[in-house]
């Protein structure tokens, strides 16, 4: 089994579809789902998220268990279908919203539920999701199963070996952006107000990146500068400074601290939710200067 959680825009939807990309590139028969990748329905309850397994593995019929209801023995149809379709592996994405509201009782029928599904159909489940979704491993029968787990965070700059990943996770952009020549994206001209625009966040890095790649492109250029940067910047963030027309004196640099959780007996939304929290803005003296 395996556990794989973040706050939101760390990049734990990306790394889902890099594997699937991986997974689904050989090749099977129409009948074969080696990886079922599926999501929490719209309705948050386990009926409907067995449906919409049901729907994802593409089976012939599947469909009308939207249309005319569940019908009895649903979880044995999952099963059924599983083996049918040699399921390897299931990926059940935004898990934390199944568990949101839900009584310690009706988060333990749940566990319990999945728990039969994996092993009559002999199949592990890897669940994704915020930090709440880790409230499956406060049952001692999933804690047990769950060896492989992982936490996916915002990059950080004010620690040395963080700032590290954070310039190689850059060099990896780099190396895939389809251009004649490469950006330094991992250069302190392109790698720290880049942080400064987006403060860490994954998901605003890649948008950020995207935005430029594009102009670029589409001037016909074989590479991605910093002015192609900057005007990404301006048609994203209308309002305020472009940070990649400062100078690095006057730059601040934020890091997202916490993001949107929720706690496990929560009832209500104000007692479900905290929002994001940063740090106090830091030069970039300041921080270079931290051993």
């Amino acid at each position: 089994m395996y556990f794989n959680h973040g706050r939101a825009g760390t990049g734990k939807s990306a790394l889902i579809d890099h594997y699937k990309a991986k997974s689904f590139a050989q090749e099977f028969t129409s009948t074969q789902r080696p990886v079922l990748v599926t999501r929490i329905s719209a309705k948050r309850d386990l009926d409907n998220t067995l449906v919409q397994m049901l729907y994802d593995l593409d089976l012939f019929g599947a469909s009308q268990y939207r249309r005319l209801g569940f019908g009895p023995n649903l979880e044995q149809k999952l099963v059924d279908a599983l083996k049918l379709t040699k399921t390897e592996l299931i990926i059940i994405n935004e898990f934390q919203k199944i568990l949101e509201y839900k009584s310690e009782q009706e988060r333990q029928a749940i566990g319990n539920l999945l728990k039969y599904i994996s092993e009559e159909a002999q199949v592990p489940i890897a669940f994704v999701g915020t930090p709440l979704a880790a409230q499956i491993c406060e049952d001692p029968q999933w804690a047990s199963r769950l060896i492989r787990r992982r936490r996916l965070k915002h990059f950080c700059f004010k620690d040395i070996n963080e700032r590290r990943y954070y310039l190689s996770y850059l060099k990896g952009l780099a190396s895939r952006m389809p251009v004649e020549f490469p950006p330094d994206l991992a250069s302190p001209p392109f790698a720290i107000p880049l942080f400064a625009a987006t403060r860490g966040e994954n998901r605003y890095i890649k948008t950020l990146l995207q935005e430029a790649l594009i102009l670029a492109l589409q001037e016909k250029n074989n590479t991605v500068s910093l002015a192609h940067l900057s005007a990404a910047y301006t048609s994203l963030v209308s309002e305020g400074v472009n940070v990649f027309e400062l100078p690095f004196e006057q730059l601040k640099l934020i890091e997202i601290e916490t993001t949107l959780c929720s706690n496990s007996d929560m009832k209500t939304l104000d007692q479900a939710a905290t929002g994001t929290q940063h740090t106090k803005p830091m030069n970039l003296n300041d921080i270079l200067s931290v051993k």
